[in-house]
């Protein structure tokens, strides 16, 4: 923890310590997140500190917020990972980077610190941005970086790290960058990404509006090398297919409310066109990646996205629950750091190729576990045993829910095979 945190948020003697200040509140709302003093003072007994709900009550102060915001940016920098991976396809990579973000909106009281969209998009004077990348191989969180919440994904210095040789990145349009795909073609890495429908390629030098050369091939799918970029061509692999019917309707009545909506307008008829085709490119080669398996990779994708939502469900990180905007951000970095926690947990129990649990039922777990792990680190028990108990518990009582018709990601990354998606018999 660190010191200057500490040394601001007690600045006398008291009954807290700051770690046991921090596990008090941490694991009180890991437990209940809308924990209120008294369940706060609960949790500090289980810790063996005696405080009254009074006493907790009077501790929110925006030297409290402060030190909950560092103390959740040194905890997303600690390591927890799986030894093994979670599905053999993850394993012929080192990581399998999916990276996403969330925009969490804040009190307007913080716009000077962190800056919102407003309008009726993610509304709100201010908001910030949880920039995240999980290692879908091993359940690390690799980063949770705090960044503006009016800032654009493909603005985030994420962009300009360095990619690990053998690494693969799967990422969204947000993040479509051709400088950045050819820095990773560069460092030996890995990408496997959407591709922006107006974005031009070239095939035998031939430059090509990509939805219209696809019209004017009778292929359903496409799988072929091509350059891509108005300018700066990057070689990359184009793996397109054509969706079902039903969808490609369903995203062009969205498409065209949605439009219609910001700028009062109909869309394009290219636009519409692009609705019929999923357009993904990879610089993996065919024998490394089959069509199938990129689909199932890139559908993988949605993990962080339930990442985001067990957050939000469970950890109620987006709620702004407090009687004045000191309290609501104490608890709201305090949040933070329970979500945390409760990822390290999950982790802990169900990242795994061999196992077949679900991970929002592991997570709903932890917070059983709460007053065990607080009563264990404060009288230096043993702290493994209860990890193990933890681990035991819930690969005994957390298993997936069988799927009798549409099998799950993970089961889909354990046999690509399975996935049914009117691909067989096609040709590329």
């Amino acid at each position: 923890m660190p010191q200057h945190a500490a040394s601001q948020v007690i600045q006398r003697k008291r009954k807290f310590t700051p770690q046991a200040l921090a596990q008090s509140f941490i694991l009180a709302l890991l437990q209940n997140p809308k924990a209120n003093g008294e369940d706060i003072a609960s949790m500090a007994a289980a810790s063996g500190i005696e405080v009254s709900p009074q006493a907790v009550e009077q501790r929110y102060s925006p030297q409290l917020a402060d030190f909950f915001q560092k103390l959740f940016r040194r905890m997303t920098q600690q390591v927890m990972s799986s030894e093994t991976a979670l599905a053999p396809i993850l394993e012929r990579f080192c990581e399998v980077i999916l990276i996403d973000s969330r925009v969490i909106t804040r009190p307007d009281s913080e716009e000077e610190i962190f800056r919102g969209c407003g309008g009726s998009y993610e509304g709100g004077k201010s908001a910030l941005k949880l920039q995240t990348e999980l290692d879908l191989r091993a359940g690390e969180l690799r980063c949770v970086q705090i960044e503006q919440g009016r800032s654009p994904d493909g603005a985030s210095d994420r962009q300009l790290v360095a990619f690990t040789p053998g690494s693969l990145r799967i990422a969204d349009l947000g993040y479509f960058n051709l400088p950045v795909l050819q820095r990773i073609a560069d460092s030996k890495a890995f990408f496997l990404t959407r591709l922006p429908h107006h974005t031009k390629i070239h095939i035998a030098s031939e430059q090509h509006d990509v939805i219209a050369w696809l019209n004017a091939h009778s292929r359903t799918v496409v799988d072929t090398w091509i350059e891509t970029g108005a300018q700066a061509h990057v070689r990359c692999r184009l793996i397109a297919w054509r969706v079902p019917e039903e969808i490609a309707n369903r995203r062009r009545q969205k498409l065209i409310e949605k439009t219609r909506r910001k700028t009062g307008r109909t869309p394009t008829a290219e636009s519409l066109a692009a609705c019929d085709w999923e357009l993904l490119v990879t610089n993996l080669p065919a024998d490394q990646l089959s069509v199938q398996e990129a689909i199932v990779l890139y559908r993988a994708r949605w993990q962080i996205e339930l990442l985001f939502k067990r957050w939000k469900s469970l950890c109620l990180i987006d709620e702004l629950d407090g009687r004045n905007d000191v309290v609501t951000m104490v608890r709201f970095w305090a949040r933070l750091c329970a979500a945390i926690v409760q990822h390290w947990l999950t982790v802990s129990a169900a990242w795994s190729g061999a196992l077949h649990l679900s991970f929002t039922k592991v997570a709903e777990l932890v917070r059983q576990f709460a007053d065990d792990l607080a009563i264990a680190i404060s009288s230096d028990a043993d702290v493994e045993l209860i990890l193990k108990r933890f681990c035991k518990t819930a690969r005994s009582g957390c298993r997936r829910n069988r799927r009798r018709k549409k099998p799950g990601t993970i089961e889909l990354l354990r046999n690509p095979d399975l996935l049914d998606y009117s691909l067989t018999g096609l040709t590329c």
